[in-house]
């Protein structure tokens, strides 16, 4: 009589591999599921001012601070402002929106990422929206390096 799971000839139980890839597929699909990903949203066309002072970004702040990312368009002398990936038709709406995320995390830090040929006027509006949204923590990038082109 042949047990279950064995070879009848030698009475040692088989590896079952279908069964191990079933549990391991769950589990990747688990862990997937309760991970949050939280990236720091960087616009990667703006070209951050040199400083030989700047320090590394820290990891672990990523899931507390939001990216203002400031872009410079020289032919039509404007500034374009984009909060995670999103512009605003008017400065109320940032502010209204920008409320709402320090509501939300009220230890939330504001990371102003501006352009290198921004004129500094531009990032005066800016830091004044992002105080006029109540943030008290503001940061701003820069590279402690030419990037390489």
């Amino acid at each position: 009589m042949a047990g279950g799971g064995g070879s009848t000839e030698s009475g040692e139980p088989e590896f079952q591999i279908a069964p191990m890839i079933d549990v391991l597929l769950v589990l990747l699909i688990f862990f997937m599921c309760i991970t949050t990903a939280e990236i720091l949203k960087v616009d990667s066309s703006i070209t951050l001012p040199v400083s030989a002072s700047a320090k590394p970004h820290d990891a672990k702040m990523t899931k507390q601070e939001i990216a203002i990312n400031v872009r410079w368009n020289a032919q039509a002398n404007k500034a374009t402002v984009l909060v995670e990936d999103k512009e605003f038709k008017t400065p109320g709406d940032m502010i209204a929106y920008l409320r709402s995320r320090i509501e939300a995390k009220p230890n939330m830090r504001a990371l102003i990422r501006g352009d290198r040929m921004l004129p500094a006027s531009e990032i005066q509006k800016v830091m004044d929206l992002v105080g006029q949204a109540t943030f008290v923590d503001i940061a701003f990038s820069a590279a402690s390096k030419e990037k390489a082109k």
